[in-house]
């Protein structure tokens, strides 16, 4: 019976060149590589090794075994990972998300509803995640448009409205409500990777200059101390920790108010029932 260790020890010799070189970089006495490749032999009934005095090397057999070994180690390696990647995946579920407060909003209830599984999350534009589920690179989705395809199970999951959050001394921090047009040629703080919201900042208010943080406790830092205007929304206000000592003002565009919608594909109703059931 051959074992992967001498198989090792084979490939280690013939990078190496010399049983000496081998035996040190393998922390093994000569002898005993020397027995272990011997007893390759002896498994395989081939001889490998043209032995000359205080030299081995590989003969036909040897050569041709090699690159049969190489292949076959190669596949051995592998065959952990992809147990251990099957194995994750088995215990992952993959929610992809139009914007951040969808993840707010449902990471309490799959942590709850499948506690043994890891959340991943990755946020992605609309068309693409409905595209990545059907294609099952994600098992849920959070979009805000109604998928149109048969092929989807969904459910509204929550509603998000956009608030300015302007500091007590700014001009209209008195008003009732504020269009995107009214504040646009602000300089304004932004978090980074806001999904589909990034539309506000290119077609909104192009006129606006914004900050852009990536890190949720120095955007917070940043509120707190500066007199630019940001954005807040109800669901932030609700889920995450947000800077206190400012004036939230409604927006009044019908484009600053969303329904985010949940989606499966039909297949997988069963298997997510329960967390369509909770919302």
């Amino acid at each position: 019976m051959i074992e992967l260790y001498e198989l090792r020890q084979f490939i280690a010799f013939a990078d190496t060149g010399t049983l000496s070189e081998a035996a040190d970089s393998l922390h093994l006495s000569q002898p005993a590589l020397s027995r272990n490749m011997k007893k390759l032999e002896d498994s395989l009934g081939v001889t490998l090794f043209v032995r000359r005095k205080n030299r081995l090397e590989l003969n036909e057999n040897g050569k041709y075994f090699l690159e049969l070994v190489k292949i076959f180690l190669y596949d051995a390696d592998s065959l952990i990972e992809k147990i251990r990647d099957f194995d994750q995946k088995n215990r992952t579920i993959t929610l992809g998300v139009c914007a951040p407060a969808p993840i707010w909003r449902l990471v309490p209830f799959i942590s709850n509803l499948y506690p043994h599984m890891t959340l991943k999350t990755e946020i992605g534009d609309n068309d693409r995640l409905l595209s990545d589920l059907g294609n099952n690179v994600y098992q849920l989705a959070v979009v805000h448009q109604k998928p149109e395809s048969t092929s989807f199970y969904f459910r509204e999951c929550c509603r998000e409205n956009l608030l300015f959050a302007l500091p007590k001394g700014h001009r209209y921090a008195k008003r009732k409500s504020l269009s995107f047009a009214e504040m646009n040629g602000e300089n304004m703080l932004l978090m980074s990777n806001i999904g589909f919201w990034d539309f506000v900042r290119t077609e909104k208010m192009p006129d606006s200059r914004f900050l852009v943080q990536n890190d949720r406790f120095s955007f917070n830092e940043l509120v707190q101390a500066s007199s630019l205007p940001s954005f807040t929304s109800n669901l932030s206000q609700k889920y995450i920790e947000t800077a206190a000592r400012r004036i939230h003002v409604p927006i009044s565009d019908k484009e600053a108010s969303v329904t985010y919608y949940l989606v499966c594909k039909n297949e997988r109703k069963k298997e997510f029932l329960p967390l369509f059931s909770a919302l």
